[in-house]
């Protein structure tokens, strides 16, 4: 079944499992990160080591979040690109195709836009929202950090 819609999506749809592919990686490796952080013992820092310990978190948080971000956009331009296919399929494929009629070949370039849209939202979708949680993370790891130190200082 996911197959014959995957295929209806024409050749845009190779390109957007393709994105799919990377963003799940690098969703992968960020859940990696952040499991061998919850993990490990975290060391106490004081005073300005404490802000230095933050900006390293912080900076090892952060990687690969904006190659997730770009990927998850460029799969929502993808999914628009093989809308515009689609819509053009329909509209213009008409002549290629004079053995069917005109509902059946607008269906045909309809389906194809509709499968792109959809699958390049989809991407989009999980990899924002991973996006967002990791940046839930990254704040909350340097707020308990600067709030140890706070606690430490006094």
């Amino acid at each position: 079944m996911f197959r014959d819609e995957f295929l209806i999506g024409g050749p845009v749809m190779y390109v957007i499992f393709g994105v799919w592919v990377l963003v799940i990686a690098l969703v992968l490796e960020r859940l990696i990160f952040w499991a061998r952080r919850m993990f490990s013992r975290n060391p106490v820092a004081i005073g300005d080591a404490a802000e230095e310990l933050a900006q390293r978190v912080s900076a090892g948080a952060e990687q690969n979040l904006d190659r997730i971000d770009g990927l998850s956009h460029l799969a929502t331009s993808l999914g628009l690109f093989g809308t515009v296919l689609g819509i053009t399929k329909a509209f213009f494929g008409r002549g290629e195709e004079l053995s069917l009629a005109a509902p059946e070949v607008l269906a045909s370039g309809m389906a194809t836009a509709l499968f792109t849209t959809v699958a390049g939202l989809i991407v989009f979708l999980v990899g924002q929202t991973f996006l967002i949680l990791f940046h839930w993370w990254t704040e909350a790891a340097v707020a308990r950090i600067r709030a140890a130190h706070a606690g430490g200082a006094r």
